[in-house]
């Protein structure tokens, strides 16, 4: 497509001035801006500082040596929106107790739109009442402990099952086995079984899920694609894929939609033929919702299909990745402390014994091992930027005047290896 000359100068000179009035309005502020990192450019502000610098850390650690030059409080730009990032206790403290409810809308992002069922999945949804209610369903019907419970010997048999494929396989075969993908494998197999009822093992399960799982992995690198639009919030981004990422998106959303609508569709039909719940038939999480919402259902001008279908994806995507990232770095940092891992396994052998299998009911007897969970989550957060959030109306943090519509990163990977409340912060230290 060629644009002529005078649409490219009429858009240059919109953008200028779209950032000339976004930038107006922190002018004689009654408190000062918080300190700004230098070598942003005029309208894409910071937008390749942390691209092009040759560093390729996660962007946590890049701003957590921000903070050690800037302090606890600064800003950037990324195009056009003030990105604000604290990694202080005090910092953080004021954005999510002082105000709380300021900070308590998400931004706009494109991938929300095109891959969260326009952003009506938990984590993208703004404060309101879709989100009260949805969360209140998801907190008291989903994952309450008498739900959980219900679903022990699920978890129990699956990762049983599990545990005897693995023995089997490194018995009867000499190639390295991955240990990532394993764990991979188990928890997703685990996701899938709770939520929908479907047996997945790789290569041998359910087509639809092992369809969902590559689609899954697609929507996890889309999600974290630079998209122009995302930056400079203009329709002209929306309208001309510059990049094709908004044909990505809706390709791989297509593909996950299609999966979730033929679950559902199943599980509609299930219970349309036979009493849900009777002797036989166990409930999982998409039956309990479905319970719970009337075919009528609308809230907020989303269908209850609609809501279902967001409901669990957000399960999933909350469950699955992140889960099997933190016992990834949980077996590294006992194979590289040995010690550590000597204490857990007398722990084990003392409280539980050589004869049985660890039970959950064991859990509470475990001290140091709950010790080691907790340590390996402060050393490697799974959201080590927690989710993006977004002031509603100008507000102060840390004496600092946050002008309204503020994109907040809270930098808990930094706070948790704060040496002024960890001695040796870095050090992977149970006790």
């Amino acid at each position: 497509m060629v644009f002529p000359i005078e649409a490219f100068v009429g858009l240059v000179t919109f953008t200028f001035l779209l950032y000339f009035l976004w930038t107006k309005k922190s002018q004689k502020l009654p408190k000062p801006l918080p300190p700004k990192i230098p070598g942003g450019w005029p309208v894409i502000g910071h937008l390749f500082h942390f691209n092009n610098d040759g560093d390729d850390r996660p962007l946590a650690r890049k701003l957590g040596d921000l903070a050690d030059k800037y302090g606890p409080v600064f800003t950037f730009r990324l195009g056009l929106p003030l990105v604000l990032v604290v990694s202080s206790y005090e910092a953080i403290k004021d954005c999510f107790s002082t105000n709380d409810a300021i900070f308590s809308n998400r931004p706009a992002f494109l991938y929300g739109e095109y891959l969260g069922y326009n952003n009506t999945m938990l984590f993208l949804a703004n404060y309101g009442p879709y989100w009260r209610k949805n969360r209140k369903l998801v907190i008291q019907e989903v994952l309450s402990a008498s739900r959980l419970e219900k679903f022990k010997q699920v978890r129990f048999t699956r990762i049983q099952t599990s545990i005897k494929n693995l023995y089997t396989r490194i018995n009867g075969n000499s190639s390295t086995i991955n240990l990532s993908d394993w764990l991979e494998e188990l928890n997703f197999g685990l996701i899938v079984k709770m939520i929908a009822g479907k047996n997945y093992e790789s290569g041998k399960g359910d087509e639809q899920v092992e369809r969902f799982k590559n689609a899954f992995k697609d929507f996890m690198v889309l999600s974290m694609e630079f998209v122009l639009w995302d930056a400079f919030p203009i329709p002209l981004f929306k309208w001309v894929d510059f990049q094709g990422h908004i044909k990505a998106m809706k390709r791989t959303f297509k593909d996950i939609d299609s999966v979730f609508q033929n679950w559902l569709e199943e599980h509609i039909n299930k219970r349309e033929k036979m009493e849900v719940g009777a002797e036989g038939n166990e409930q999982d999480f998409i039956d309990v919702v479905l319970s719970k919402l009337s075919k009528e259902y609308l809230d907020e001008g989303y269908s209850r299909d609609t809501v279902i279908k967001a409901t669990v994806f957000s399960l999933v995507l909350d469950a699955a990745d992140t889960v099997a990232l933190h016992i990834n770095w949980g077996m590294a940092l006992l194979i590289n402390n040995q010690n550590a891992l000597k204490k857990a396994q007398e722990e084990i052998d003392t409280k539980v014994g050589k004869d049985r299998w660890v039970e959950e009911s064991d859990i509470k007897d475990l001290v140091y091992l709950q010790a080691i969970v907790k340590e390996v989550l402060r050393l490697y957060p799974p959201g080590p930027l927690l989710v993006p959030h977004e002031n509603v109306e100008d507000c102060v943090v840390s004496g600092y005047h946050i002008p309204k519509g503020t994109r907040l990163f809270a930098n808990v990977m930094k706070l948790q290896r704060d040496p002024k409340l960890w001695p040796n912060p870095d050090n992977f230290d149970p006790e």
